[in-house]
């Protein structure tokens, strides 16, 4: 068998190398179909259907907390308390471990002396590493009491990424002393290099017990145990022989039980078990679609490719088929023939797949390129890793095969023989020349009809949608501040501020200054707040709403060019020392307030502190505020005097060229005190391209050319359609034109 085997590999070689042109134009063909597809698998994968980092990591499943929510913004509440995850990790048969875990941002430095920096890392229950199955690359992980006091063990595990770039690798570092969040912490450990954290997006710089997090967040120490502050994932792997559905009637039970017993705080929230995956697609929003649209339109494009490698060898069938009636008349069974056919198509595969994963390599880079403005380290991954490559083997070797089984069996399967090595063709019957290359090329076609069809039509909605996002993108500049990492207290905030914008004002170009705590579209912060609304009843079971906020000054809207629609905007004289007043977009006025307007109306802000009412004093026009592609989104804004926050963002609108007024920006912040540091400065231009315009040019870019190399496919089709025809007919033309017809009649 084997060397029947190396025989056809040494047959097909010479086949091949015989008929150049085809074989160049097919191996194109499957490398271009490949090339496509190992790319699009290399973004999906960096953007959702990449799994954790662990052993065995389809044993760990999603415990979400669910809600009767209708806020389309934020769908159901997925969070959950850390006194429920407590009840339910001691309860829960079905798991060999439950963990539980969030994002946190806080100020980063090696040393006392060193200026912070921001980063962002991981609160993590102490048995995280443990029930994840990790080791240490160096020291060790959390001890289960070192998270049963709030506040008492600052210890900290450091990211691997983190070790190398910051402390050099250096083995000393256990024990040290740094500073996280303006604390003293002692590094006991580094993470594996191998793992980066549970979201693909966000790679935690460190990991610090739950037990650390009210004094990182500045809050009291029994907040870990109020179960109305619900603000952690829960990840479990599952025992051996426990199924998905046995752990969710387990969970069902213990939920049940916790809303019986604390009816205060559960009423209505349940807790469902999922698969990593499902929660990943929920937390990766629109990118999961996306990605999978992409997919589709590869598999499309390979298709195509498919069907023109069909097409070719069915347009060489004519030459070979006195060769093939001869091995079949002479004894040559019609199983070693298709053998001996097939493996021809899988040495095509071959220099496809090699071609492809090249063709992938460069998407992969093109992918790796994109732009994305974030400060805290928020980045997405794509390489063509071992799963791509054999993702792109495996569709060589399907694209081959499905490619020549069409044409083997026709060309091994004629009944005269006679026939084939007298005229050197087959007879076909009728419906044979009407289905078999007209209706591959037929296909080809409508695949590239479809590709270019959809290409323009993103490129078409995107382009609108870019030209409107709600707000000025050009000649601003964006400054970050967060003057906590300065050790500053409120009062002292608020005088920075204040004199920062009022220097700000006087540079030359500039036309207004404001100040944020969210600007639109940025991929680092979100800032939700929980509300009741004055006058709008609530669906059945739900006591709150949550939706989008910023805290903004009194010359944001103009800085940024957001119109107001009704009522008044932030005013400088709307202080602590006055009653509470929010800004609505159009969007949040029409779902709460459809009939008599948003004006007057007051919103209960549940989560700051005493609950206080905000009364609506504007309505502002709709923007975009997460991606450039979504629709109306309720938005609420606070005024940032009553509000200050942690971190803000200045913006300063400018009649000339922005990145020119930088300099003196900075020289201001040293004047006023070089302790504050500035996390980041840039243009808005630059902002805006790195999470819109960029983003969505590259992919209008990638749809488009795979719509053009569809088509290409489709041309090189529709020429092996008309060489297939003229090879069949040949005798026929020869005849013609021995009777007197032109050229030009032919």
């Amino acid at each position: 068998m084997i060397e029947s085997v190396v025989q056809d590999l040494k047959h097909g070689v010479r086949m091949l190398v015989k008929n150049p042109g085809f074989t160049l134009i097919a191996v194109a063909s499957i490398g271009i179909g490949v090339g496509a597809n190992a790319a699009m698998f290399s973004l999906a994968d960096g953007l959702v259907l990449r799994p954790l980092q662990v052993p065995r990591a389809s044993e760990i499943v999603a415990i979400s907390a669910v809600a009767p929510r209708a806020n389309q913004g934020f769908g159901s509440s997925r969070l959950v308390s850390y006194a429920d995850y407590v009840d339910l990790r001691d309860r829960a048969q079905s798991f060999d471990g439950l963990v539980a875990y969030a994002v946190r941002v806080a100020s980063f430095a090696t040393t006392r002396e060193q200026p912070a920096q921001t980063r962002l890392g991981l609160i993590v229950s102490s048995n995280f590493f443990d029930v994840l199955q990790l080791q240490p690359a160096l020291g060790r992980f959390f001890r289960s009491d070192e998270d049963q006091v709030p506040g008492r063990d600052a210890v900290i595990v450091l990211a691997y990424e983190t070790w190398a770039d910051q402390f050099a690798s250096d083995p000393a570092v256990i024990g040290r002393q740094m500073r996280l969040g303006g604390l003293d912490f002692t590094v006991i450990g580094v993470a594996p290099a191998s793992f980066s954290g549970m979201h693909l997006a966000l790679p935690p710089s460190y990991y610090v017990p739950i037990a650390m997090a009210p004094q990182l967040d500045g809050q009291p120490a029994e907040v870990l145990q109020r179960r109305v502050v619900r603000g952690l994932d829960v990840r479990g792997r599952l025992k051996p022989g426990v199924s998905l559905e046995q752990a969710r009637e387990e969970t069902r039970l213990i939920a049940s039980a916790l809303e019986e017993a604390y009816p205060d705080s559960n009423r209505n929230f349940g807790l469902l078990v999922r698969t990593a995956f499902d929660a990943r697609l929920e937390e990766r929003g629109p990118s999961a679609p996306s990605a999978f649209m992409l997919m589709t339109l590869a598999f499309a494009v390979l298709l195509v490719a498919c069907a023109n490698v069909a097409g070719l060898l069915m347009s060489r069938a004519p030459a070979r088929e006195r060769e093939l009636a001869l091995r079949l008349a002479i004894g040559g069974g019609r199983m070693r023939v298709t053998r001996q056919l097939i493996t021809e198509s899988f040495l095509l595969a071959a220099g496809g797949a090699a071609l492809g994963l090249a063709l992938g390599y460069g998407g992969v880079t093109v992918f790796q390129t994109l732009p994305l403005i974030s400060d805290i380290g928020v980045r997405l991954t794509f390489e063509l890793d071992r799963r791509a490559i054999v993702f792109g083997i495996v569709l060589a070797a399907l694209s081959a095969l499905l490619s020549s089984l069409v044409p083997a069996w026709r060309a091994t399967h004629t009944n005269d023989l006679a026939h084939a090595l007298r005229h050197g063709r087959a007879r076909l019957p009728r419906h044979s020349r009407l289905w078999g290359r007209n209706g591959l090329v037929a296909v080809q076609v409508a695949l590239a009809l479809m590709l270019i069809t959809v290409t323009v039509f993103l490129a078409r909605a995107f382009e609108a949608e870019l030209g409107r996002p709600g707000f000025r993108t050009e000649r601003i500049l964006l400054a970050n501040f967060e003057p906590s990492l300065a050790r500053y207290d409120a009062p002292r905030t608020a005088l920075f501020y204040t004199q920062l914008k009022e220097r700000a004002r006087a540079l030359p170009g500039v036309t207004s200054v404001g100040m944020s705590s969210v600007m639109p579209l940025n991929q680092d912060y979100r800032d939700p707040v929980v509300i009741v609304p004055d006058g709008y009843r609530l669906p059945p079971g739900t006591e709150n709403e949550i939706v989008f906020s910023s805290r903004i000054d009194e010359g944001y809207l103009d800085a940024m060019s957001i119109p107001l629609v009704a009522g008044r905007g932030i005013q400088e004289s709307d202080t602590t020392d006055t009653p509470r007043v929010a800004l609505v977009n159009e969007a949040m006025a029409a779902r709460y307030w459809p009939v008599d307007g948003a004006i007057g109306k007051r919103v209960r802000l549940i989560n700051r502190e005493g609950q206080p009412w905000a009364e609506v004093v504007g309505v502002t026009a709709n923007g975009k505020y997460n991606s450039i592609g979504e629709g109306p989104t309720p938005l609420m804004y606070l005024a940032q005097r009553q509000d200050p926050g942690v971190r803000s963002t200045l913006v300063i609108a400018l009649n000339g060229a922005s990145a020119a007024a930088a300099p003196a920006l900075r020289s201001i912040v040293q004047e006023i005190d070089p302790n504050v540091p500035i996390t980041s400065v840039r243009t808005m231009e630059d902002f805006y391209f790195g999470n819109a315009t960029g983003i969505v040019r590259t992919l209008t870019a990638v749809t488009g050319a795979m719509g053009v190399l569809a088509l290409v496919l489709a041309l090189v089709g529709l020429y092996g359609l008309v060489a297939y025809a003229v090879a069949r007919r040949t005798r026929e033309i020869g005849i013609r034109m021995a009777v007197g017809a032109p050229s030009s009649s032919v």
